[in-house]
């Protein structure tokens, strides 16, 4: 038998807020709220903002945004999608090409073509050609 992994549902802003209710109700002297609360309050910012949600739970605006800014920094970015990727669609930069062609006076030749290679010594390449014992 093969079991699904479905997602768990996410409690909306209003049942966060009925929890909010009961627990301020039912605690006994003040105490910080519980962790799984803020848990719960922070996760309702994928849908609300921080100031919509502050208002109907009653929480300190500041906190709630701290909270929330440590959550996106510590969420794992590989499961959130790219919001924007850099597409480079220019045209690769122009090939570099030379031809050089040499001819001496007992008509001797050379043709040389180069494409891409701009680190070559033109100056040495006719030095060589001319210096050339028959």
């Amino acid at each position: 038998m093969v079991t699904k992994n479905y997602p768990t549902p996410r409690p909306s802003l209003s049942e966060v807020k009925e929890q909010f209710k009961i627990w301020r109700k039912t605690r006994k002297s003040p105490r910080p709220i519980p962790k799984k609360l803020w848990a719960t309050a922070v996760n309702l910012t994928a849908k609300h903002t921080i100031s919509q949600i502050s208002k109907e739970l009653v929480l300190d605006y500041s906190t709630l945004k701290k909270r929330a800014a440590v959550k996106k920094k510590t969420g794992s970015a590989s499961m959130s999608p790219a919001d924007f990727i850099e597409v480079n669609l220019q045209p690769p930069a122009a090939v570099a090409e030379c031809i050089v062609e040499m001819q001496d006076i007992a008509g001797a030749k050379m043709r040389m073509h180069f494409r891409g290679k701009t680190d070559f010594d033109l100056l040495e390449l006719a030095k060589a050609f001319w210096s050339k014992k028959p």
